[in-house]
């Protein structure tokens, strides 16, 4: 607001429901102002109901152009006055209104009624989409699962006829093994013969002939002459 020596600034509010606060920040000279001192002071209500008047600035240009209030709140109704100096004077504040607590929850409640609607009617053509692919996809993990178990029992199968054909192939052998030195005892046994080998006697008889062939052959290989 602005103040002059005939112009007074009143501030007065008509809902008495809710709690107003003027809140002062600023006190400053305008352009134009003589270098002369200026007073500004502010009439309202104390908490008794009755009317005081506090003196808010005291500006000069050459001295102290501005003052600061740093929110200096006062209940309306408020007058604002010069009461020493021509002006212009300017004043810069806020005007502050306590909303009741059951009005503000109220409005935010409807607010949240009305985006929990929103997102209700957006996700629900999304939800019954998403049930199908769910169940399909555990279908197929099911069947894979499946495949993997008849796959696992398939070589499992394999392994057994594989190790059941090794253990066939090597029972007769080891029988057959097993077999030999009791058909050869019986077969001495049943001719009276002991199954010792047989090596010739030399009790003064004479050498077998392939000692003779072998002397033949060492001598034709080596030229040799004398035995």
């Amino acid at each position: 607001c602005e103040l002059k020596a005939d112009k007074d600034y009143h501030f007065k509010v008509d809902n008495d429901e809710n709690e107003h606060q003027l809140s002062l920040r600023t006190v400053s000279l305008g352009a134009g102002a003589k270098d002369e001192l200026h007073i500004v002071e502010a009439e309202a209500m104390n908490y008794e109901g009755s009317p005081i008047k506090v003196t808010l600035a005291t500006l000069k240009m050459s001295v102290q152009p501005t003052v600061s209030l740093g929110g200096f709140e006062i209940t309306p109704p408020v007058v604002l006055r010069l009461k020493c100096g021509s002006g212009p004077v300017h004043i810069s504040g806020q005007h502050l209104v306590a909303v009741e607590e059951d009005a503000e929850s109220e409005d935010e409640e409807e607010e949240d009624v009305k985006l929990l609607s929103i997102s209700g009617k957006r996700s629900a053509p999304g939800s019954g989409s998403k049930v199908p692919q769910k169940k399909v996809k555990l279908a197929a993990d099911e069947d894979d699962d499946d495949d993997d178990d008849d796959d696992d029992d398939d070589e499992d199968d394999d392994d057994d006829d594989f190790d059941d054909e090794e253990a066939e192939e090597k029972a007769p052998v080891k029988k057959s093994v097993r077999d030999t030195p009791a058909k050869n005892a019986q077969k001495s046994n049943q001719n009276g013969k002991d199954s010792k080998p047989s090596t010739p006697r030399s009790k003064g008889g004479s050498l077998p002939k392939v000692e003779a062939k072998f002397i033949n052959y060492v001598k034709n290989c080596f030229r040799m002459t004398d035995q």
